[in-house]
């Protein structure tokens, strides 16, 4: 399963935390770390055919608009706001993890 505290929350929290980054900063580090990672693994998954080049092209565009509209409203918000969304969203996935993973091992 691909969701829950994975490196890149935890990447954030220590640039936040421990190298005094503001979250926005930290924030866009982390997306750099994610993006070229998406890239390496992209390719591998194109050239084995598991990627459809259409659905890849339509979230290429979608994606790459939505991160201009939105990385323009992050800096137009307080650093309060993204600081908190991603502490929800981290402790969202957290338990979402936890349940997941209890009704798999008691589904084994």
């Amino acid at each position: 399963m691909g969701i829950g505290v994975g490196g890149g929350g935890l990447f954030i929290i220590y640039l936040t935390l421990c190298a005094n980054y503001d979250q926005i900063t930290a924030q866009g580090s982390n997306l750099v770390f994610f993006i070229i990672a998406a890239f390496a693994s992209i390719l591998i998954h194109v050239r084995k055919r598991k990627i459809r080049l259409l659905q890849l092209l339509l979230m290429l565009v979608f994606g790459s608009v939505g991160t201009v509209v939105f990385s323009r409203l992050a800096t137009d918000i307080p650093e309060k706001i993204p600081r908190f969304a991603l502490g929800i969203l981290l402790i969202i996935s957290g338990i979402y993890t936890l349940i997941c993973n209890n009704k798999i091992q008691n589904y084994k």
